[in-house]
């Protein structure tokens, strides 16, 4: 997962990054556990700062960073360690799911100048009089099946001269996009092509399209609009990079290169797309991250906290202290009542302890909690960092534990 971004929006870079050095470590020292936390009011409060992943490039980190006078490039080069820019080819086509599209059909609006081709290329224009209300092209065994819905809202097979068994586009020549018809009625607008696919026994709902074309609704999907150029220009290099590497991945009986979520990262339709976003995909046009001449990982997070992290066997995402990350806290405020309702095994709950940590960070020298230890009456549980983020909702790995009222560490 690239990035998280949903509410992050809505927080501000309010630091200065002047005259600021990066603290770059490599192989994490071990470190002694951290004290265990026993409250006597029955609330635990972790202090944390961050929002994601941590790993590769910060976004807010990076517009910091065009804050304090680096072009796009160097953003590239800090949060990539060791790596240069290359070129993708001019042509190139994404495969997209839209996951949101989950009704096992393709349903489209009447729009005129559309078209279905199949992969022979023979091709049927669709009529656009009053009588056909919403087309649908549907999987029936390993054939697909093309369906007008009449004004009486009933779906009439369409005749036509098309090969059921072979993959078919909608496209319209005319406007370059199709009016995709979601589930709940509403309406999404796409460019290229839209594609009904056959994946084991569902059918997915795919939209075909060029490199750059892609990133016009991904970039500012991913990162404000408003923000500066060259941070624009940096998470588009990014975006992309991380979309090729994405594709090179996938098999080749695969149906779709990359997600629209920000399980892969974040695809919108075209009312997403803005001026500022499309001059920075167009200024950087078709640039990509190389490592040792190979596609990189490109992962992206909202904001690391201050303190990059590590990815175990790619050296290019490196731990190291971020200068220009503006380094946002958050507090959660954590009931014996809610501990012992997420690990019922441990009985009545008596303390809680960071026992080990990964990276470089604020602690000791140390970084994001790989493992928590929750002790009750009854025994004790040993979780991983990503789980107890997981259980509680936590923004990111990156925090401490303390009884009520204790002051975050990371805070400026």
């Amino acid at each position: 997962m690239p990035s998280e971004r949903r509410q992050r929006l809505g927080l501000r870079i309010i630091a200065s990054f002047s005259g600021v050095g990066a603290l770059v470590l490599g192989a994490a020292i071990p470190a002694a556990a951290d004290d265990a936390i026993t409250p006597t009011d029955q609330q635990v409060v972790i202090n944390g700062a961050g929002w994601g992943h941590g790993k590769g490039m910060s976004q807010y980190g990076a517009a910091g960073a065009a804050k304090a006078g680096l072009t796009y490039d160097k953003i590239v080069a800090f949060y990539y360690t060791n790596t240069t820019l290359g070129d993708l080819p001019a042509s190139n086509t994404m495969r997209v799911w839209i996951t949101a599209d989950s009704d096992s059909a393709l349903h489209f609006r009447p729009v005129s100048g559309q078209i279905v081709t199949d992969s022979a290329g023979k091709k049927v224009t669709l009529p656009t009089s009053s009588k056909y209300t919403k087309w649908r092209i549907s999987r029936s065994g390993s054939k697909r099946v093309l369906y007008y819905r009449n004004t009486s809202g009933k779906y009439v097979k369409y005749t036509n001269k098309l090969s059921a068994t072979r993959t078919w586009y909608v496209s319209n020549p005319k406007t370059g996009t199709v009016k995709l018809a979601m589930p709940d009625g509403s309406t999404r607008t796409y460019p290229g092509k839209l594609v009904l696919r056959f994946s084991g026994g569902k059918a997915i709902t795919v939209n075909y399209l060029s490199m750059e074309t892609y990133l016009r609704s991904v970039v500012p999907a991913e990162m404000p609009a408003s923000w500066s150029t060259e941070a624009l220009k940096a998470q588009a290099v990014a975006a992309r990079t991380y979309a090729a590497k994405e594709r090179s991945a996938k098999s080749s009986s695969a149906v779709y290169d990359i997600c629209d979520t920000s399980a892969c990262q974040v695809y919108k339709d075209v009312s997403y797309r803005y001026p500022t976003t499309d001059a920075a995909i167009a200024g950087t046009a078709n640039k990509v991250v190389l490592y040792q001449g190979k596609l990189a990982l490109t992962q992206f997070s909202s904001s690391n906290g201050g303190w990059a992290a590590g990815y175990s066997g790619v050296p290019y995402l490196a731990a190291k202290q971020d200068p220009y990350d503006p380094v946002r806290t958050w507090s959660v405020t954590l009931s014996s009542a809610a501990l012992q309702k997420a690990y019922p095994s441990i009985g009545t709950f008596t303390s809680i302890q960071v026992t080990e940590r990964a990276d470089v960070g604020p602690y000791a020298g140390q970084g994001r909690v790989s493992k928590v230890k929750i002790t009750g009456t009854a025994g004790s549980v040993s979780v991983s960092g990503g789980s107890f983020k997981s259980k509680f909702g936590l923004k990111e790995t990156l925090f401490s534990l303390s009884v009520t009222g204790t002051v975050n560490p990371l805070k400026k």
